[in-house]
């Protein structure tokens, strides 16, 4: 089996007489952070003002580390938001020795939700008098959690002030309301004012403050309109509240009528409206038991009463029904299931009809649910990268490195309940390395000829998340370099390309291209001449020889051997199958990016 010399990946160089200054930067932390939005202040995975972010420039001059404190050295940062202009770092990024430290949560205010870093560098070689000058970055992404879906609800002690025949107060003197909210905030209480207005509740020696989650109704309040006092809890959120009516009740004539007429018939329904958490695509988030209690009056004497459940949406069962006595409330308790839609995802509220029977007539009472969907950037979502935190070289083969994974679902870090497997890209495709099924792995700088691709794949909550990362090895006796004609895009998926890739070592070429690759073969061709020839409608790059009266295909070969391999825009290996010094890249073999390896063996 030969041996593979060398290896490169398409890359993007200028070639001139000058020495190659590269750089690249190191991270401590994975390139993405998550955010909490529900929790006051937000909370953000990983924290960068508890565990700062740091940001090291690795420089090479050729093939040998240049030290951030070199003579002829000048290394400086600058920072962009999303794709707005350059500007200077902000309070709470400060460079020391070339490095930049980041200690606040810079993504939180960023309007674009990224950051890039750009590290500056300009290096003034003293050997060619010559000044090179670099750049390269870095960008941080924020995930947004999502938020959890809003409610609030009123449940109060009583809803009833009963009076006598002689319209004296008996039972309860007060009500507490309390509220329940989730997502929100309490901004105030509210009472459906004669004109139909919603009004500010008056604050009393009862109520000295109305933004609080308790309310204290009393029958001496001016909040009553025809015996009837509707309050409503009102949040941060406009489209988040709830209503509750609580009601005077008089014996004889003066009884507030019940729906079958006069009758003195009244039912007093302690839940008349729910908030369900759903999904954004309008399904139950989670199955949950509504509870509807229900008390009947015959005048202010309380009645025994039975309910009949009207037409329920899809997914919705009654779980119990549980009648009223003389002495204790009835209950009607409704299931909601997890997934169902209520009827459609579109649909985001409605009714049901619930009948009441006391003492022979019947009642009808209206119960509404409302659906709180829940924010459209995805509940907890699943973040994974993989990183080095040393850096992503080693030297002369030797030595080793560290590939780390970084997991958050939401913002809680990914401890427990997930499995991993890395695998090597070789000979045009990934392999799994036995044993590699932690969260880190330890990498051989003899494993690594060149370069060499990682892949890490984590299954966590019956779903698959990969990622991959390229290692190098700067000091190879054999150093490769993938150059291309015609440069690295094509446009609409027309066109091709030619990369080819040359050899050195010790900093001398071996393996030379045997001649100019050009469309059009030379002007002056001499006896033995050879030229690449490139044909568009072919889709081919053919090694041509002049025989002193004709270009024909020539049977000579290059010393080395070239084996290309692809990797598709998502890192998978693809179908190539391409050798030779010199290919052609047609648009069709690329769908969106395809990256290129060639190992070059002897």
């Amino acid at each position: 089996m030969p041996t593979i010399l060398t290896s490169s990946q398409q890359t993007f160089v200028d070639i001139t007489d000058q020495r190659k200054l590269s750089a690249y930067i190191t991270s401590n932390l994975p390139k993405t952070q998550s955010e909490d939005p529900n929790t006051l202040p937000h909370a953000y995975a990983p924290n960068w003002e508890t565990s700062h972010l740091v940001l090291t420039p690795v420089i090479f001059l050729d093939q040998t580390n240049v030290a951030l404190d070199a003579s002829g050295l000048t290394i400086s940062w600058k920072r962009k938001d999303g794709t707005g202009a350059e500007s200077a770092l902000s309070s709470g990024e400060t460079v020391s020795g070339g490095i930049l430290t980041v200690s606040q949560n810079k993504l939180s205010a960023s309007s674009s939700g990224m950051i890039t870093y750009i590290c500056y560098i300009s290096y003034y070689d003293s050997e060619t008098k010559n000044t090179v000058n670099i750049s390269s970055d870095i960008t941080y992404t924020l995930v947004k959690n999502a938020e959890n879906a809003k409610l609030a609800y009123v449940t109060a002690d009583t809803y009833v002030f009963k009076y006598n025949t002689s319209s004296a107060l008996v039972g309860a003197t007060q009500a507490t309301l309390s509220a329940q909210v989730q997502g929100v905030t309490v901004s105030k209480w509210q009472y459906l004012n004669s004109s139909g207005v919603w009004t500010d509740y008056p604050t009393t020696s009862d109520n000295t403050s109305i933004t609080g989650g308790t309310l204290v109704v009393k029958p001496a309040h001016a909040v009553f309109f025809n015996n009837v006092a509707q309050i409503k809890l009102v949040t941060d959120d406009a489209d988040v509240f709830d209503t509750i009516s609580i009601t005077k009740m008089y014996d004889g004539e003066q009884g507030q009528p019940g729906q079958a007429g006069a009758g003195g018939l009244s039912v007093i329904l302690g839940n008349e409206a729910q908030n369900i958490a759903c999904t954004t695509g309008g399904a139950v988030q989670a199955a949950v038991d509504v509870t509807i209690p229900f008390t009947g009056y015959v005048g202010i004497t309380q009645t025994p009463c039975t309910c009949t459940v009207g037409t329920l949406p899809t997914g919705v069962t009654v779980k119990s029904n549980t009648a009223a006595t003389a002495s204790a409330s009835g209950s009607v308790v409704l299931t909601f299931a997890a997934n169902a839609t209520l009827g459609g995802a579109s649909v985001l509220t409605g009714t049901i009809d619930l009948t009441f029977t006391i003492s022979g007539k019947s009642v009808v009472k209206k119960f509404a649910w409302t659906k709180s969907n829940k924010g459209s950037n995805g509940a907890s979502a699943v973040v994974f990268s993989v990183y080095a935190p040393n850096g992503t070289i080693v030297q002369n083969q030797s030595g080793s490195l560290v590939l780390a994974t970084s997991a958050y679902s939401g913002t809680t870090e990914i401890t427990t309940g997930a499995t991993y497997q890395w695998s090597k890209y070789t000979a045009g495709k990934w392999t799994d390395i036995s044993g590699a099924t932690s969260d880190t792995l330890t990498v051989s700088g003899a494993d690594i000829v060149n370069i060499q691709s990682y892949r890490c794949t984590m299954n966590y909550g019956g779903k698959s998340y990969v990622d991959v990362i390229t290692v190098e090895d700067k000091s190879d006796p054999y150093v490769s370099e993938m150059l291309s004609i015609g440069g690295f895009t094509v446009k609409n998926n027309l066109g091709g390309l030619v990369p080819y890739v040359i050899v050195r070592t010790n900093q001398k070429e071996v393996d030379a291209l045997l001649g100019n690759i050009s469309e059009t073969a030379p002007s002056t061709p001499a006896n033995g001449m050879f030229w690449y020839k490139i044909d568009h409608t072919a889709k081919t790059v053919t090694l041509m020889k002049y025989n002193g009266t004709t270009w024909a295909a020539a049977t000579e070969k290059q010393s080395l051997t070239y084996t290309w391999y692809k990797q598709d825009k998502d890192g998978r290996e693809a179908a190539f199958g391409k050798t030779g010094k010199v290919i052609y890249l047609s648009a069709e073999d690329i769908d969106s990016i395809a990256t290129l390896q060639c190992d070059v063996s002897n």
